[in-house]
C-alpha cells in the first residue's frame, strides 16, 4: 500500500477498523512502556519503601518533561494530519523540520531549569532527608537526558501525523526493551559493573531513549520514511507553522503540566498521612496507567483520524470517530478495572514490602479503580479536540476536571473523611468530568463544526 493510498484510506471505510489498526501498534508500544514502569519500580522497590516513594515523587517532574514533549508532539501530529487531509504535503514536511529544532531547544532549556530548581521544589512537596536525596539523585540524571527524551516523543508524533503508528511502536520498543535489560544491571550491579541504586534506573532510562532516537534518525535520514525530509537544508522559521503547532501544542503542554501539578497536590494532601500513603498513591497511579493503556492507543487513533477527516471536511465521520473510540475504550477499560477490583491485595503486594503500604494500597485501588473506566470518554473527547486543532478546549477541559472538580473534592474529602476522602474524591471527579465532556463534545460538533464556525486550518 502506497503512502498516498494509506492517507486516502483514512478518509473512507470502516471507522472501527481504522481505530483498531492505528491503536493496536500504540497499545503494544505503551504496554511495553508500562511494563518498563512496572519492572523499573519493582527493582527500585527492592531498595526499600522510601525508594518507592522517591520514584513516585520524581515522576511528578518526569510527567512535566513528558507533558511538554507530548504537548508539542500533539501540535505536530494534529497540524500534520490536518494538512495532509487538506492535501497540503509541503506544509506537513515543513512542520516535521520545525518539530525537530523545537524539541532540541525546549529540551535543553528544560534540563537547565530542572537542575536548578529540583531540590527546592521537592522540599516544598514535603520530601526530606533520605527521600529528598533519592529524588534528587534520580532526577539529576534524568535531566541530562531531557533533550533526547523530547526528540523521541516529538518525532514519534511526526510519524503518527502521517498515519503511521507502526514505526513509533518500533522506536518505543527499542528504547523500552534496552531499558528493561539495563535496569537490574545498573541498579544492583554485576561483575565489573558497579551498583548505582536508584541512579541506575535513571541511567537505564536515558540510554534506552538515546537508542530510540538513533533508530528514528536511521528511518528519517537513511530510509526517508514517512517521507523524504532534508533537515540540513537552509532553515527559516515559518510563523504560520509555529502558530499551527502551538495552537494545539501550547494548551496541550500546559494541560499536561497541570496534570503533574495536580498529582503533586495529591502528594501534598497525603503528607499528613505519612510516607506509606505516598507509596500507596504511587501504586494507584501505576495501575491506572495499565488500565489506561488501551485507551491511550485508541485516543491516538482518534486524534489521527479526526485530523485527517476534519482536514478533508468530512464532518459526519469526525463525530463517528469520537463515539466509536469512546465506546471501544469504555468496554476495554471496564474489563481491566474489574480484574484489578477483584484482587486489589494481590496487585498492591507486587510493589509493597511493608504490610501497612500493602493494605493501604489495596484499599486505595479498590476505590479509585471504580471510576477509572469512565475516563475513557474524557480521554477520547480531548483526543478529538486535539485532532480538531482545538487546543484551548483541551486545556479548559483539563482545568474543569482537575481544578474545578478533583482538587476541591479531594481537599474537602480529606478534611471530612481523612484518607478515604482522597481516594473517593479522585473517583468522583473522574466520573463527573467524563459526563460533562461528552455533552461538551456534542455541542461543539452540532453548533460549531457542522455550521462551519470552526475551520480545519486558519
Amino acid at each position: 500500500m502506497t503512502r498516498t493510498t494509506r492517507k486516502k484510506d483514512l478518509l473512507e471505510g470502516s471507522i472501527v477498523r481504522h481505530v483498531i489498526r492505528l491503536a493496536a501498534p500504540m497499545f503494544i508500544a505503551f504496554l511495553f512502556v508500562t511494563s518498563y514502569h512496572f519492572i523499573d519500580r519493582y527493582f527500585v522497590s527492592q531498595l526499600g519503601d522510601v525508594a518507592t516513594a522517591a520514584i513516585g515523587m520524581a515522576f511528578v517532574i518526569q510527567i512535566i518533561i513528558i507533558a511538554i514533549g507530548v504537548g508539542v508532539g500533539s501540535g505536530v501530529n494534529s497540524f500534520i494530519a490536518r494538512n495532509l487531509g487538506a492535501k497540503n504535503e509541503a506544509a506537513a514536511k515543513s512542520t516535521a523540520i520545525h518539530s525537530f529544532y523545537l524539541s532540541l531547544v525546549i529540551g535543553i532549556l528544560l534540563a537547565v531549569i530542572g537542575l536548578i530548581f529540583q531540590k527546592p521544589l521537592y522540599r516544598f512537596l514535603g520530601a526530606e532527608g533520605e527521600l529528598l536525596n533519592l529524588v534528587v539523585d534520580y532526577l539529576t540524571i534524568i535531566f541530562f537526558f531531557t533533550p533526547i527524551s523530547l526528540l523521541s516523543v516529538v518525532m514519534n508524533n511526526v510519524y503518527q501525523g502521517w498515519g503511521d503508528t507502526v514505526s513509533p511502536m518500533k522506536f518505543m520498543l527499542t528504547g523500552t526493551i534496552l531499558n528493561l535489560l539495563l535496569d537490574p544491571l545498573l541498579i544492583f550491579g554485576y561483575s565489573i559493573v558497579p551498583a548505582y541504586g536508584i541512579e541506575g534506573a535513571a541511567y537505564a532510562t536515558g540510554i534506552g531513549r538515546t537508542f530510540s532516537v538513533l533508530y528514528i534518525f536511521y528511518k528519517l535520514f537513511l530510509r526517508h520514511q514517512p517521507v523524504k525530509i532534508d533537515f540540513f537544508q537552509r532553515f527559516s522559521i515559518d510563523r504560520k507553522i509555529i502558530r499551527g503547532i502551538f495552537q494545539v501544542g501550547f494548551p496541550s503542554t500546559l494541560s499536561q503540566i497541570l496534570n503533574s501539578i495536580a498529582m503533586g497536590y495529591i502528594f501534598w494532601v497525603l503528607k499528613p498521612f505519612g510516607d506509606a500513603a505516598k507509596s500507596a498513591y504511587t501504586i494507584v497511579f501505576t495501575y491506572e496507567m495499565v488500565v489506561f493503556l488501551p485507551t491511550i492507543g485508541i485516543s491516538q487513533a482518534v486524534t489521527i483520524l479526526t485530523g485527517h477527516n476534519f482536514g478533508a471536511k468530512l464532518y459526519d465521520r469526525v463525530n463517528k470517530i469520537f463515539i466509536t473510540g469512546a465506546l471501544t475504550a469504555l468496554s476495554v477499560m471496564a474489563v481491566s478495572a474489574a480484574i484489578i477490583l477483584l484482587m486489589p491485595g494481590f496487585f498492591a503486594d507486587i510493589f509493597a514490602q511493608d504490610i501497612i503500604v500493602k493494605d493501604m494500597g489495596a484499599h486505595a485501588l479498590s476505590i479509585v479503580i471504580i471510576g477509572t473506566a469512565f475516563n475513557s470518554v474524557y480521554i477520547c473527547g480531548v483526543a478529538s479536540f486535539l485532532g480538531l486543532g482545538l487546543g484551548n478546549h483541551y486545556l479548559l477541559a483539563n482545568i474543569l476536571r482537575l481544578y474545578l472538580l478533583q482538587i476541591p473534592v479531594v481537599y474537602v474529602g480529606a478534611m471530612f473523611f481523612a484518607i478515604d476522602g482522597v481516594w473517593w474524591g479522585i473517583t468522583l471527579s473522574g466520573v463527573l468530568s467524563s459526563v460533562l465532556l461528552f455533552g461538551w463534545h456534542q455541542y461543539i460538533y452540532r453548533y460549531q463544526i457542522i455550521t462551519g464556525k470552526i475551520q480545519p486550518l486558519k
